[in-house]
């Protein structure tokens, strides 16, 4: 975690008139409106003063009702650990960072391609649970040997054994929403202890160009009247499924979002969101979609800025195009990360894999991916590093000293805290790495997975509580 992030030091040009891009996603939805799926949202909507025409489930909002929603948006909310006694604060000038989420293949160390288990999401959180870098846990893959039925509360389960951390998780319907409400209440003892001190945000995704489906108006309901934190997020293609400029693409997806907003805000005012900014472009060259270039971090530059506009906590969506461990991932996930965390990004999502469009994840990438957050993350801290008054004396001393400053005292006592370490990043010189070896960081990678899976404990939910989430899968797979 990042906090009291400092972004003064960088130049980016932030001067995007993001009024304009309000003023579109006003437009859009006043004149040209937006699909509701949920008659039930319908009715809550109608009751709200929204144009509803239940035959087309066509919603126009007018501007005062998108104006009173976006007044009661908070700056920041937290999470609580599993034990909830440690928070972190989402939002104002902090960054966390959550791991990736939904990749349907694992490269194996080997090089070669496999789908993705129950086991695997079990041991990939349990790794990810290691790195002190990682703030909140999501479901990184999604495993391919699940009834889809019981896929999302199944996934949910396991992730919520193998962590002590918070989480985010997605919910296909409501009742998968109940599900992991359910296991929430079981792990905190109450109802009431779960809202005060939530355990994780559950999101709904918009599938729709304009509009949002049936079961993501349900899910988003859901989560608001159980007191979770929630919202939905929308996926822009430039060229594709929104207007090829960025401005475009990101009032489509502004008025996707804010209509989530309005939904959430008239069942309860104070329930805690944030403002996702994730879009990708399209390839007309190869006729594919692109998760990461140049123009999607000049969209995270406005759109970050337009979600300050409306007082949220913003959150990215950092992936890479690149199918393995390579240059092109390290190029792509350090650009995302970086041009983010400048811009002042609250919550950076697919902090670990999100390779080959979201796609891939790979035991060694959390290792690499990990080790990235952290050097980032020990240089904004240290940003504000301030000047010592003992510069001097130190030097003097240390001048004619063999050692030089190798073993003053002001060397030993603050090494650590100045000094970034890495764990798989080769810094041996030749020599030194020819007597190892000479080990890639993938090899190297892959001893620090073997290592974590072999030593790493994470603290076990108790038997009973394990007996009630697996209950809860239980009575998730009986049913029609």
């Amino acid at each position: 975690m990042i906090q009291n992030l400092d972004t003064n030091i960088f130049s980016y040009n932030m001067d995007f008139e993001v009024r304009e891009v309000h003023k579109t996603s006003l437009r859009i939805l006043d004149e040209i409106g937006i699909f509701i799926g949920s008659n039930k949202c319908l009715e809550l909507l109608s009751s709200i003063g929204c144009n509803v025409d239940f035959d087309s489930k066509k919603v126009k909002m007018p501007e005062p009702i998108v104006k009173k929603a976006i007044s009661s948006n908070h700056s920041a909310f937290k999470l609580y650990d599993r034990n909830a006694e440690n928070s972190i604060n989402i939002g104002e000038d902090n960054l966390v960072f959550t791991t990736g989420a939904a990749s349907v293949r694992i490269k194996e160390f080997d090089g070669s391609y496999r789908s993705p288990t129950l086991a695997d999401l079990s041991k990939m959180t349990k790794i990810q649970d290691y790195f002190d870098s990682i703030d909140i846990m999501h479901t990184v893959i999604d495993p391919m040997d699940i009834s889809q039925k019981v896929l999302r509360t199944q996934m949910a389960a396991a992730v919520l054994k193998n962590t002590t951390k918070p989480c985010s998780f997605v919910a296909s319907d409501a009742r998968v929403v109940e599900d992991i409400y359910k296991m929430g209440v079981a792990i905190r003892g109450s109802k009431e202890s779960l809202v005060e001190k939530p355990l994780f945000t559950i999101g709904a995704s918009s599938e729709a160009v304009l509009g949002i489906q049936e079961k993501e108006c349900e899910v988003l309901m859901r989560c608001t009247e159980l007191g979770i934190p929630t919202g939905i997020d929308h996926y822009p293609v430039m060229g594709m499924t929104a207007p090829v400029s960025i401005s475009g693409a990101l009032a489509l997806a502004n008025a996707n979002y804010l209509c989530g907003l309005i939904i959430e805000k008239a069942i309860d005012p104070e329930n805690p969101s944030d403002y996702p900014v994730m879009a990708g472009s399209f390839d007309m060259k190869s006729a594919n979609v692109v998760t990461s270039s140049p123009e999607i971090w000049l969209y995270y530059l406005m759109g970050i800025k337009l979600g300050k506009f409306y007082n949220l906590p913003t959150r990215v969506l950092i992936a890479t195009d690149s199918k393995s461990s390579d240059l092109q991932m390290a190029y792509e996930k350090s650009m995302g990360y970086l041009i983010s965390a400048s811009a002042g990004v609250n919550n950076i999502f697919g902090a670990t894999c999100e390779m080959d469009a979201m796609n891939l994840a790979s035991y060694e990438q959390i290792v690499i991916d990990s080790e990235i957050i952290s050097s980032i993350s020990h240089f904004f801290n240290n940003l504000n590093s301030e000047t010592s008054s003992t510069d001097f004396d130190i030097i003097k001393e240390s001048y004619h000293d063999k050692m030089y400053f190798l073993a003053h005292d002001h060397t030993l006592k603050n090494y650590k805290k100045v000094l970034w370490n890495s764990n798989v990043f080769i810094r041996d010189n030749f020599l030194g790495w020819k007597k190892v070896g000479m080990p890639t960081v993938i090899d190297l990678a892959h001893k620090k997975v073997k290592k974590i899976l072999k030593d790493h404990r994470v603290s076990s939910l108790g038997s009973e509580v394990v007996r009630k989430i697996d209950k809860i899968v239980l009575d998730a797979e009986k049913r029609k």
